[in-house]
């Protein structure tokens, strides 16, 4: 039998896993990094919770505000705001990752520095996000263009 998470971070105080989707770049890259989500005694502004909506979606994105209605929170590569997650809906919160053999946690300087950078503007981040974006797909054009002219050239 397969335990959800909330019971596994209920059992052992931290669940460990791979997340998937790209709503956390440029932290975490899709099914690369391994995270370590812990028990949530306290989420404040910046956290990074593990929260579950309605759908029965669980969901790892950064608290940017925290009003009467709940938590204000947004992925890293991602500029749109979900309004209203509650408390109950908030499983645990990441406390530490891995890339590669490195391990990072959420109280290191070099995190704290991006936490600061990236997180504190939705319009730089915006612009960023834009920009990195079009350089990719420009980058990814150019590469495959240039690959299918070698490639005639060498028949």
């Amino acid at each position: 039998m397969i335990k959800r998470i909330e019971d596994v971070i209920l059992e052992k105080g931290f669940y460990v896993t791979r997340p998937k989707g790209t709503s956390m770049f440029p932290m975490l890259k899709d099914n690369c990094n391994e995270i370590c989500v812990v028990k949530a005694d306290e989420i404040k502004k910046f956290d990074v919770p593990l929260y579950k909506r309605e759908s029965g979606e669980y969901v790892l994105h950064r608290v940017l505000d925290i009003n009467e209605d709940g938590y204000v929170c947004c992925g890293d590569n991602q500029w749109t705001l979900e309004y209203g997650v509650k408390r109950g809906q908030i499983i645990g919160k990441l406390d530490r990752w891995f890339k590669g053999d490195k391990e990072y946690t959420v109280r290191d300087a070099s995190y704290l520095r991006y936490v600061n950078f990236w997180c504190k503007s939705l319009k730089r981040r915006h612009f960023i996000l834009w920009f990195w974006h079009r350089y990719n797909y420009l980058v990814g054009a150019a590469k495959e263009v240039l690959s299918k002219v070698f490639k005639r050239n060498k028949s």
